[in-house]
């Protein structure tokens, strides 16, 4: 019933002239059949957005959206309230203009702004994102910058002053795509500016190195329960040793290290090792992603560390974070999600998986694992508990009829298998 009603509003959305009091969550629903039906133009932007205590404004894609519609809304919503500020696609939406609405806006503390996330803003230069970070630090605890490609040593020196004393301090950082370089990079990790973060994460950027990772993970060491490191060529085996020397109060519960082809095995299998003198002992993760690593790095010895790590017991707290670039993770012990996409492990992780994550684990990628086999799989699905809900096996040939219609679940149902399309059978691929 609920998507029937968003379709007829989406279909009608010419004849709508506000929706009241309607939550963020189909707000944003209603957003995305907008978008997905090339209809999220100004007047549908005015409609779902443009309404007096609207605390976020989160939009998937904002690429039909003029600049001056959103300066116009921002100058109204920020003064009112808006909390988070969530654009995506932006195109030629957040430029300058957007900029100098926001800083108007926000004069004599009149800004509430905790979250920020823009991506792909071809328009925002390195002077226009140091002007924001400066006027909405006071309540900024969350940055993202995605594929912005004019963000510099402006918007570094930026975060490092802003943040460098402030009282609430930043919590998340994500950078992905930014073509900044490693003396930018060095003036936020050599700052008291990450003193504080929970979550950090950079995507396709060159100039991370181990050197850069090894200040940043010494400045939030007391704090950190999230690092997301993916396709950052230039780390190695180096970068394994600063995550744990440097996690000594326990607080990891999330590490994502996808496509990193300078690791190796030798590296995960210290950095879960248990009991090796002078280091603390091994991160007690709840989500673990080692996709894309290279051929035989992902293998069953350093599967079955990292599970028998994430099951110890660890007094340490995780945080909830409400908004901006949340991890997913658990308090509970044993891994929860787990991506090894790629990986050179057989059916003996399928069983230490069993063993260590039978009460925890919700998702498991096995995508392009062309070792692990029907009976492996079958073995841990029977010994899972009802709380594992999605399993992948993209370009898992290997894997028949003999586990997709004979597993433990496959007739009560709850388990979602994605990527079994190439069944013989005809038989549905998602369960």
């Amino acid at each position: 019933l609920f998507h029937l009603c968003r379709d007829v509003l989406v279909d009608n959305i010419d004849c709508v002239e506000a929706l009241g009091d309607v939550d963020a969550g189909i707000r944003k629903s209603l957003c995305e059949g907008l978008v997905a039906r090339n209809k999220m133009d100004d007047h549908a932007f005015r409609v779902i957005y443009c309404e007096e205590g609207i605390e976020a404004l989160d939009i998937i894609d904002c690429a039909t959206i003029t600049q001056d519609e959103l300066a116009s809304a921002l100058t109204t919503l920020i003064p009112a309230g808006l909390k988070a500020l969530m654009l995506n696609y932006c195109g030629r939406c957040f430029g300058t203009k957007a900029v100098d609405a926001i800083v108007s806006a926000c004069k004599n503390d009149a800004c509430n702004l905790f979250a920020l996330s823009i991506g792909g803003a071809y328009l925002l230069n390195d002077a226009d994102i140091s002007r924001l970070v400066g006027a909405i630090s006071s309540s900024l605890t969350s940055i993202e910058l995605k594929a912005c490609h004019q963000i510099g040593p402006l918007a570094c020196n930026a975060i490092a002053m802003n943040f460098d004393k402030s009282l609430s301090g930043l919590t998340e950082l994500a950078l992905e795509e930014i073509p900044l370089k490693k003396h930018d990079l060095m003036i936020i990790a050599s700052s008291n500016a990450c003193k504080r973060l929970v979550n950090l994460r950079f995507g396709h950027i060159d100039a991370i190195d181990d050197e850069i990772m090894d200040y940043l993970l010494k400045a939030c060491s007391a704090s950190l329960e999230g690092i997301s490191l993916s396709h950052t060529v230039n780390v190695s085996d180096a970068l394994l040793s600063s995550i744990r020397r440097y996690n000594s109060s326990g607080s990891l519960r999330a590490l994502t290290l996808t496509g990193l082809v300078k690791l190796t095995s030798v590296g995960l299998e210290t950095l879960f090792t248990a009991n090796i003198e002078g280091l603390p002992a091994p991160p007690a993760l709840r989500k673990l992603d080692l996709s894309e690593l290279k051929p035989g790095v992902v293998t069953d010895v350093v599967i079955s560390l990292a599970a028998v790590a994430s099951a110890s017991k660890s007094g340490a707290i995780v945080s909830d974070i409400p908004v901006g670039i949340s991890l997913g993770i658990s308090n509970f012990g044993g891994l929860v999600h787990l991506n090894v996409k790629g990986a050179s492990c057989t059916d003996t992780s399928m069983e230490k998986l069993a063993e260590t994550c039978y009460s925890s684990l919700e998702e498991l990628d096995l995508s392009f694992c062309p070792h692990v086999k029907d009976e492996g799989l079958g073995y841990l699905v029977s010994k899972l508990s009802h709380q594992f809900r999605k399993l992948h096996i993209w370009g898992c040939a290997q894997i028949t009829e003999n586990f997709l219609d004979g597993h433990d679940r496959a007739k009560s149902g709850g388990l979602e298998i994605n990527g079994a399309w190439m069944k013989k059978s005809g038989s549905r691929s998602i369960r």
